[in-house]
């Protein structure tokens, strides 16, 4: 039952779930920006509360080099 865990899989899963928050929040910022032009100060602050500052700042920050 609590034998030994396979540190690959618990890394790769980390990597995974890290990737879909990352598209989740993605998504979420482009379709605020559909509706308003651009990322509402709103929209931004509800996510870094649900998901994290890191996760956010780096999304919009990987955003915002695609649009340069």
């Amino acid at each position: 039952m609590f034998g030994r865990v396979d540190k690959t899989k618990t890394k790769h899963r980390q990597f995974v779930d890290s990737v879909r928050i990352d598209e989740l929040i993605e998504i979420k910022i482009k379709e605020c920006e559909r509706e308003n032009d651009l990322c509402m100060i709103s929209t931004s602050n509800r996510l870094q509360k649900k998901y994290g500052n890191e996760p956010v700042n780096r999304v919009l920050s990987r955003l915002s080099q695609k649009s340069i």
